[in-house]
């Protein structure tokens, strides 16, 4: 970390004690601890350093207008006091600050309106085989998020993967500021988040930034949302683009639930992963490692020892089966998944449980819509729909004379009641929604059934 001292703003600022970890949470910290005090929707930290002193803080970053009520929580006590006029654009600079003592690292970030977390854990699990790397934890990409993943560079780290998540426009910005990555993937464009940067092209512009220039190369999937936007940008000067190239489907063959068989340079390698959306942030894997340098065999074994992430299409087998993608949702994700559950060859009822969308805005109603076709071209044996906004699916789905069952509340015991009485074994379950509704719910609904 850093020592006895840390930079921010530019300026050296000395500490009474040795910093050893970064907290937002005064309930996490420890001896050596820098607790960074940030403003909340329903809470300030800097009602909390006093129990981030007595947790064992070394030090704790504050804005200005509230050190006259800091001085008077710590009363006198060894805790360093840093000062700044914003607590979130000091932690971006201690983190800044921190990455560049480490010049030698090789640096990736992954972007995109959906599939950065499965990304980037394909390429953290192909550089682990080269070197230390470190990653990503979790999904800590915002502009909070950012800054505390990097900190775990440190001596021994050669290669660095994080994602770089925007929701709101200038905030890549903010993140080529923390993290400049050597090599760049934009997974796709999509709505995701349309509600906050206003419309399509705003959201590419965005997230297009990665390919700064001093971009060693840049790497963007093929036919997922990208083209008529970023070949605009790429003609215009609103962006300056380094080197990219493009990735899409090849050498793959598919094992139904067991995911992807994969042929590269001679090997053949199982991704585990389902849908054509996980073989394609493998190849963009794939793509990047062989450009930094690993091996096919380094490939193969990255590839292999990834595990499906919970909540990003993993399988659940048993009496019931359920494919549970719960972490979040957007028309282009949850239209992949769909595709690929009408695609699995499968004996019993194939069923799906569909929470709403998220932070669509005025796109809300026919990016719902669009999902009611969807299900109507895949005509599951069954389709629950959940939450406000997920009516509009319902209505079309009504209207268009969909034959299956079908049912829909806002309420989720109504849904559990109603998704345990269609249970039974041999089903396959589609679980897809976005983080707030919580589909995972159903999870041990559905087994204590089957």
């Amino acid at each position: 970390m850093a020592g006895g001292f840390v930079y921010l703003d530019g300026k050296k600022k000395c500490l009474p004690r040795m910093v050893t970890s970064v907290s937002i949470d005064s309930r996490t910290c420890g001896a050596g601890s820098l607790f960074v005090a940030l403003k909340g929707e329903h809470c300030d930290g800097h009602d909390y350093v006093a129990t981030a002193m007595r947790r064992g803080a070394a030090a704790v970053l504050v804005d200005t207008s509230h050190l006259p009520q800091v001085r008077h929580d710590l009363d006198g006590s060894q805790v360093g006091i840093l000062v700044v006029e914003d607590t979130l654009k000091g932690l971006q600079s201690f983190a800044a600050a921190h990455v560049a003592t480490f010049p030698l690292v090789t640096k990736v970030g992954v972007t995109g309106s959906c599939g950065k977390t499965t990304t980037k854990e394909l390429v953290g699990s192909i550089l682990s085989c080269m070197g230390e790397t470190v990653r990503t934890p979790g999904n800590l990409n915002s502009e909070i998020g950012l800054p505390l993943s990097v900190l775990q560079v440190g001596p021994r780290t050669e290669y660095g993967v994080f994602e770089m998540g925007v929701d709101h426009i200038g905030e890549m910005d903010t993140m080529l500021g923390v993290w400049k990555p050597d090599y760049g993937i934009l997974t796709n464009i999509g709505i995701s988040h349309v509600g906050k940067m206003g419309d399509v092209e705003n959201i590419a512009r965005e997230k297009s930034k990665i390919f700064h220039q001093g971009l060693k190369r840049g790497f963007i999937a093929e036919n997922c949302g990208w083209r008529p936007w970023i070949d605009a940008l790429r003609n215009c000067t609103l962006q300056q683009f380094g080197p990219t190239t493009t990735y899409g489907f090849e050498g793959a063959e598919e094992l139904g639930l067991d995911g992807w068989s994969i042929s590269y340079a001679g090997l053949r390698m199982h991704l585990k992963c389902v849908g054509r959306h996980s073989l394609l942030d493998a190849l963009a894997a794939i793509g990047v490692a062989r450009e930094i340098g690993a091996t096919a065999g380094q490939i193969k074994d990255g590839i292999e020892k990834m595990e499906p992430i919970a909540g990003r299409s993993k399988v659940l087998s048993g009496d019931v089966t359920i494919i549970e993608d719960c972490y979040n949702a957007s028309v282009d994700s949850t239209g992949n998944i769909l595709d690929y559950l009408g695609s699995v060859r499968w004996r019993g009822g194939k069923k799906v449980v569909l929470g709403s969308m998220k932070e669509l805005g005025e796109q809300s109603e026919p990016a719902h819509e669009a999902i009611g076709r969807k299900v109507l071209s895949v005509n599951p044996q069954s389709t629950f729909l959940y939450g406000r906004e997920m009516e509009s699916a319902w209505n079309l789905l009504r209207r268009s004379g969909y034959g299956r069952t079908l049912f829909f509340t806002d309420d989720y015991q109504e849904l559990e009641t109603a998704v345990q009485k269609d249970t039974h074994k041999g089903d396959l379950f589609l679980l897809k929604g976005s983080r707030a509704m919580a589909m995972e719910r159903l999870v041990p609904a559905i087994r204590s059934v089957g």
